[in-house]
């Protein structure tokens, strides 16, 4: 649901500047339009209405697309079908858009010449270059990681700056095994079945950092969280998701993937890197103590481990995981004592009837 209304607030959004924009043009002579000659009045209610309207349809659609629809074809299938769906959509709006001005005693054109004035094309024209464009800046934001386009573009990554950022690196088991026994084209389909279904931590606020082999990293800026337990939430949502698809990929492939994590806390330094191929990069021991704890898992037998610092964080606010100290250890790579504590769901106890 949360990945729904940031897609529609987003092109309510859109619809709105794309409205204004649109009235300017009218208003500087692009062309004579009509039938939309508003009011004052009516142009302050319409242009929100409008955006509203639109928005959420659009958006609505451009979700319903997404998570039905697009998941799993090439992008020149997927451009074609948004080009047609657009078309209908908005051959719909139109009908709609038409009786709306009718009943505002807009317009005096009947429907067949509304449908040929020239001002009908250009709305045609403007309206599919509008969801266009916001499809496109859609598509940048996910691969970028949400709001990063516009700081991208603002040029706060030009240099360095410090963020205080959660990292979880979440890594398939067995995936050696796993890839000799399935052969690289199945497998790949493999890892692409499962980091389709970790798509589900976008409704705890995470970001997808990077896909590094088998490895996922996920990340969250503290400061925007709701609260600090989404990312747990996330993890076992994902765990949860895998196990209620167990079927299809066994019927598939003959094997239920599972996932462990490592997770940390701390300052973290972001900033834009590259020249023929930008990227924005997170650095610091943040990062460092996420994937060294993750690499740990096993050895302790625990699906999801964290640092003392994510630990002291999460147990301020919550009493409903269970929390166990797993370790005082040496990690790969660092120097010091690190204290591990994993995170499990409570056990339910079933009550027995008297």
């Amino acid at each position: 649901m949360k990945k729904w209304s940031i897609h529609v607030r987003f092109y309510i959004a859109g619809w709105f500047f794309a409205s204004i924009f649109f009235y300017i043009m009218r208003e500087v002579g692009v062309s004579g339009l009509a039938h939309l000659d508003f009011t004052v009045s009516q142009l302050i209610f319409f242009i929100p209405a409008f955006a509203i309207f639109s928005g959420t349809i659009f958006g609505s659609l451009q979700y319903f697309f997404e998570k039905y629809l697009y998941r799993k074809i090439p992008l020149w299938k997927l451009l074609v079908r948004l080009c047609i769906d657009q078309a209908l959509i908005i051959a719909l709006l139109t009908v709609i858009y038409y009786f709306s001005i009718k009943m505002m005693e807009m317009s005096t054109l009947s429907f067949w010449d509304f449908l040929r004035s020239p001002s009908a094309f250009i709305y045609y024209l403007y309206v599919f270059l509008v969801n266009s464009t916001l499809s496109l800046l859609l598509e940048i934001t996910h691969l970028l990681g949400r709001g990063n386009f516009f700081k991208l573009i603002a040029g706060k990554f030009y240099t360095p700056q410090e963020e205080f950022r959660i990292f979880m690196f979440v890594d398939l088991n067995s995936s050696t095994t796993i890839a000799e026994k399935l052969g690289h084209l199945s497998y790949s389909n493999f890892l692409k079945d499962c980091f389709y279904d970790l798509a589900i931590v976008h409704n705890y606020g995470a970001q997808i950092y990077q896909y590094v082999g088998d490895e996922a990293v996920l990340t969250w800026e503290v400061s925007k969280m709701k609260s600090i337990l989404e990312c747990v939430d996330a993890f076992w949502a994902f765990d949860d998701e895998i196990m209620k698809k167990s079927q299809y990929y066994k019927d598939k492939y003959g094997i239920v993937p599972e996932f462990k994590a490592g997770m940390s806390i701390g300052v973290v330094t972001v900033v834009e890197i590259g020249d023929i191929k930008k990227e924005i990069a997170y650095h610091g021991n943040t990062l460092n103590t996420a994937a060294r704890i993750e690499a740990v898992c096993n050895m302790y037998g625990e699906k999801l481990l964290v640092s003392k610092k994510m630990y002291d964080q999460l147990v301020k606010e919550d009493s409903t995981y269970s929390y166990a100290k797993v370790a005082e250890t040496k990690l790969k790579g660092k120097q010091g004592i690190t204290e591990i504590y994993s995170i499990n769901k409570p056990v339910k106890v079933p009550t027995i009837a008297v």
